[in-house]
């Protein structure tokens, strides 16, 4: 009996399909704020890194351009070169997971 004078209340049933149209059908609905406040958390983390990056490549770049030993490591490592009485071995290494077959 209570149930039933709680859904006769027109204002009980009012502030259900209110919260109803809210949580589902608006245009700014609560499942989509969700989904945005977590892509907008995810943009921010992005744009820390690469902030961090930008920062990094900044001070790679002016230890390059003022230090000739950061050159000479850059060119060995990048482009490996090497000096004139020196030989430069490449190793390709590669790791398998694979347990080897008996």
């Amino acid at each position: 009996m209570f149930f039933v004078n709680i859904l006769k209340n027109k204002f009980f049933l009012v502030t259900v399909i209110f919260l109803v149209w809210v949580i589902f059908f608006a245009q700014y609905d609560i499942i989509s704020q969700r989904q945005q406040r977590s892509e907008l958390n995810e943009m921010k983390s992005k744009i820390e890194y690469l902030e961090k990056e930008v920062d990094r490549l900044h001070a790679e770049k002016v230890a390059l351009k003022t230090d000739t030993v950061t050159v000479e490591k850059y060119a060995r490592e990048k482009y490996f070169m090497k000096a004139q009485n020196e030989d430069v071995f490449v190793f390709d290494t590669v790791y398998t997971t694979a347990s080897p077959k008996k």
